[in-house]
């Protein structure tokens, strides 16, 4: 089984950069370089303009994934507040549970339209 290897924002970038005019890598030694499978290559390149706005707003350049938006931070907080409440009462929480919780959080946070959606994870 291979190891997965997740490249951290900076990284990205240097890859992005790697890919630009002057030095024009291939996707084939890009991927090498800096151990990835050609497919991530490619995601990254894809999503190359996400990556360079990202890199000008985060403070820490050592972040592994992408920023999630501040409503996103504020629901993935408050759920979790609520399930280790329900967690230290011994009240047990199933997934629909929890799902349903989640949407309703979301709504109080202003998702108005239902755009939030819910998964299992």
């Amino acid at each position: 089984m291979t190891s997965r290897h997740e490249l951290t924002l900076h990284e990205k970038i240097q890859l992005i950069f790697d890919n630009k005019d002057g030095n024009a890598l291939s996707h084939r030694r890009l991927a090498k370089k800096y151990n990835i499978s050609l497919d991530s290559v490619s995601n990254i390149l894809k999503h190359k303009i996400e990556y360079l706005n990202g890199y000008e707003i985060n403070q820490t350049q050592n972040v592994k994934r992408r920023l999630k938006d501040v409503n996103a931070q504020k629901l993935d907080e408050q759920v979790n507040e609520w399930f280790a409440q329900q967690r230290a009462k011994k009240i047990a929480i199933s997934s629909p549970i929890l799902q349903e919780k989640a949407r309703e959080i979301a709504e109080s946070l202003g998702d108005r339209f239902g755009s939030f959606k819910v998964s299992d994870g």
